[in-house]
């Protein structure tokens, strides 16, 4: 799948380079998996699921991997529960819109080196 220029691209575009913005912030996120190694200049949020105990993120690293990561709300001292997912394994069964925002988010990733 390519990227053509779409309405849908573009929407991905906008939500996608606020994610950037964040990581640049010493977020609780950004502290956590900087704590486990994994570089977040290069970092991008696909997925934000809040749960009432937690919140959990799906990121992009250096457009080569995924980390989800479970982070409690309420209890600072719980360490967070890391999973990586590689690209083959996630891109897997995505539909049509996801996948677009998979590319959009690894371009604008891989523009920020």
């Amino acid at each position: 799948m390519k990227l053509i220029g779409s309405r849908m691209e573009s929407e991905f575009r906008v939500q996608l380079k606020e994610s950037l913005l964040n990581f640049s912030a010493n977020s609780r996120l950004v502290r956590a998996l900087e704590s486990e190694g994994h570089n977040t200049s290069r970092a991008c949020t696909l997925q934000w699921i809040p749960e009432q105990c937690e919140d959990i993120f799906v990121v992009l690293i250096d457009g080569s991997y995924l980390i989800s990561i479970e982070l409690s709300k309420f209890e600072s001292d719980t360490p967070p529960i890391f999973e990586r997912t590689e690209l083959k394994d996630y891109r897997s069964g995505l539909s049509r819109l996801h996948q677009v925002q998979l590319l959009v988010a690894q371009e604008l990733v891989n523009e920020k080196t």
